[in-house]
């Protein structure tokens, strides 16, 4: 008896059927591996005493300071700001430190930090935490201090840490890109710039903190931005969109990427970029807002900040959003929780000198 042979199906629909096979493998494999790293990091970073970058820097060593402290200069300097009511010619005195970084005074006083709850639900959902991530509170804050009037820049930054310059995004290495907002910057390497600033000056250099941050970004404004309620205005801030829009949409107001500091005009204080062209560290664990007044907050201490974005354990707060935020968090109150450890080129800083 003959022995009749079936050659492999070797159709279209048949080698279309294999591929189909191979690539819902390959996907489920690439959940799998997903899946279990994320809940292996997601271990890791419980084990606080093993991550490094987790943790607050030791207490500032003022023994190799510079004695005495370096003299800042003054200067008076007619502005356009943005306002409410639309640009206004303003008088701003800055700061002006050894480094050419120029600084503002911020007298004490008391706002309201955070939206109202129906602003916030356009702003940012809510907190994983369980609670509204943007409670409105009544803060005040009791101490003078200078902040920085422009974010922290490459050129800047590059004194600190000469090998930084390699690590620019590449849309930063450009003719001007000396003046872009450093990025990308971890927020411990945001702390370890203001250590060798301080000690290079003998004064204290830090981070903001979240109120501190968001009341100087308001500059005395109650509104949803310090310009006003028209967060679709692109000449106010460099935004990005929707983030479904092409590159073109992005570049509306005139910039694709990141702009050079003060490209914009500055708020009522004079603070530029309060608002977009790149995220800012402040010293704050992420964690839900009080309810109640509160006076000169520094934030939760390490062991009571929760979970932010993905679920990660431990975030520090950014605020003011970035170059491809999306207009609908326009907002002086915008803020975000992410992995201190965390290198994105959204992400930079700028700083606080303390009155002493």
């Amino acid at each position: 008896m003959m022995t009749t042979y079936s050659a492999p199906d070797m159709t279209a629909s048949g080698k279309l059927g294999k591929f189909v096979g191979r690539l819902m493998a390959a996907v489920v494999l690439i959940a799998v591996v997903w899946f279990v790293g994320d809940r292996l990091n997601h271990w890791y970073r419980k084990q606080w005493h093993f991550v490094p970058w987790m943790q607050d820097l030791p207490p500032v060593d003022r023994s190799n300071w510079t004695k005495p402290p370096v003299a800042w200069s003054n200067g008076s300097v007619d502005v356009p700001v943005a306002t409410p009511d639309g640009i206004k010619r303003t008088s701003i005195t800055y700061a002006i430190n050894s480094m050419g970084m120029k600084f503002v005074r911020i007298e004490p006083g008391t706002f309201v930090m955070g939206l109202d709850d129906e602003l916030s639900k356009k702003v940012g959902p809510s907190d994983p935490l369980g609670g509204p991530m943007y409670v409105p509170h009544r803060v005040t804050l009791t101490k003078p201090y200078y902040m920085g009037a422009f974010e922290v820049t490459n050129k800047q930054y590059d004194q600190y840490d000469t090998q930084h310059t390699h690590r620019r995004p590449k849309y930063q290495l450009v003719p001007g890109g000396d003046n872009h907002p450093v990025e990308p910057i971890t927020w411990q390497d945001a702390q370890l710039f203001c250590r060798w600033l301080s000690a290079r000056e003998g004064r204290l250099y830090r981070l903001p903190t979240e109120a501190e941050w968001e009341y100087a970004c308001r500059a005395g404004t109650t509104n949803r931005t310090y310009w006003g309620g028209n967060v679709e205005d692109r000449t106010k801030a460099n935004l990005g969109g929707t983030g479904k829009k092409t590159h073109e949409f992005y570049a509306d107001d005139g910039f694709e990427y990141t702009a050079t500091v003060g490209s914009f005009p500055p708020n009522p204080w004079g603070l530029y970029d309060m608002i977009g062209n790149s995220w800012e560290w402040v010293s704050d664990w992420y964690s839900v807002f009080a309810t109640n007044d509160v006076v000169d907050p520094q934030g939760p201490p390490m062991g009571a900040a929760g979970p932010c974005r993905g679920g990660s354990l431990g975030c520090r707060v950014d605020k003011g959003g970035s170059w491809r935020g999306a207009l609908h968090y326009t907002s002086s109150a915008l803020r975000d929780g992410d992995d201190p450890g965390d290198i994105k080129d959204i992400r930079g800083f700028r700083i606080v000198c303390e009155i002493e």
